[in-house]
């Protein structure tokens, strides 16, 4: 259950490092700023959506851990009622 919160907190970071990325984006561009700053941007948005990716890999190991739990439940239930 922690884990699945875990994995939900990290993707709410990652899509408020994508706001932010993307804000910041259309601040420089409204301020005519040089192409050399938009880095960062760039950089933030990237991050925000590996943050994504780790979450999603988080949530998608909590369920292969949670499915191979009930499978190895179920068979040990099988090999004792023998």
């Amino acid at each position: 259950m922690i884990t699945t919160i875990l994995a939900y907190v990290i993707a709410v970071l990652g899509f408020v490092m994508i706001c932010g990325g993307v804000y910041s984006f259309f601040n420089l561009w409204n301020a005519r700023a040089t192409l050399r700053h938009y880095a960062i941007t760039i950089g933030m948005i990237c991050g925000g959506f590996g943050l994504g990716g780790i979450a999603q890999a988080l949530r998608l190991l909590v369920t292969i851990v949670a499915m191979n739990q009930e499978h190895y439940l179920t068979l040990q239930s099988l090999l004792q009622a023998h």
